[in-house]
């Protein structure tokens, strides 16, 4: 089964001529309060009284029902009500939704921040059929108008715990393991689920991915997960 990589529009038609939808937050909330949304693990159940502020779109951003959210640093999904409705149609890893209020122009809207506690990626990842490889972390080669950090070393990785093992032996070192090419288990059971690294982000089935181009969702971009 095909599995799509979700990321933010960056189409300006689509998003409006703007770098980022978000502008600000607004309102009397404290950022180094235990609620606040610095505290968003990287995994793992959220168990505290997680609060958000009010988000503030910028005036030449359009409306999206996938919005960019820089705040989250790629640990949530802002999505509008109408995405959440269409999303909880499907089979979805374990989820965790927060209602928040998004400032646009003068009008405010409800949209909800979707959290997903599970990494996936010990278990969704083939990892023997993957290909990886140790390469500088600030050295770069220029090839086809894209800057690709030199390579070392190909590496072999059988698992989650051996790639782990290796990026940890490399901490204080020039060097860092980096997906080359990444393959997925066969039959995924989920239409939307969250992986940590090396594959960080959220991924979808296509059958999601279909269900929400056929919705006429705006705001997503998919990237397809190459086998």
């Amino acid at each position: 089964m095909a599995i799509f990589k979700i990321l933010p529009s960056v189409d300006p038609n689509v998003i409006g001529y703007v770098d980022t939808q978000m502008d600000d937050w607004i309102g009397d909330y404290n950022y180094l309060a235990p609620y606040s949304y610095r505290n968003i693990p990287l995994s793992g159940e959220i168990k505290f009284d997680l609060k958000f502020p009010t988000f503030k779109l910028h005036s030449a951003a359009k409306k999206t029902d996938l919005l960019q959210n820089k705040f989250s640093k790629g640990q949530t999904l802002l999505l509008s009500p109408k995405a959440k409705a269409l999303f909880e149609k499907h089979h979805l890893d374990n989820t965790q939704w927060y209602s928040v209020e998004v400032l646009h122009i003068h009008r405010r809207m409800e949209y909800f921040i979707l959290y997903m506690p599970n990494d996936r990626q010990s278990e969704l990842i083939n990892w023997s059929a993957s290909s990886f490889a140790v390469v500088h972390r600030k050295e770069f080669n220029y090839e086809g108008g894209v800057m690709r950090p030199i390579e070392i070393a190909s590496l072999s990785l059988n698992s989650f715990e051996e790639y782990l093992s290796e990026m940890r032996s490399l901490r204080d070192t020039e060097y860092i393991v980096r997906l080359k090419k990444a393959a997925l288990v066969d039959n995924i059971e989920f239409d939307l689920f969250k992986m940590g690294g090396p594959l960080r982000g959220f991924f979808c089935s296509v059958h999601l991915k279909t269900a929400i181009e056929e919705a006429g969702l705006t705001g997503f971009r998919f990237e397809p997960v190459h086998g």
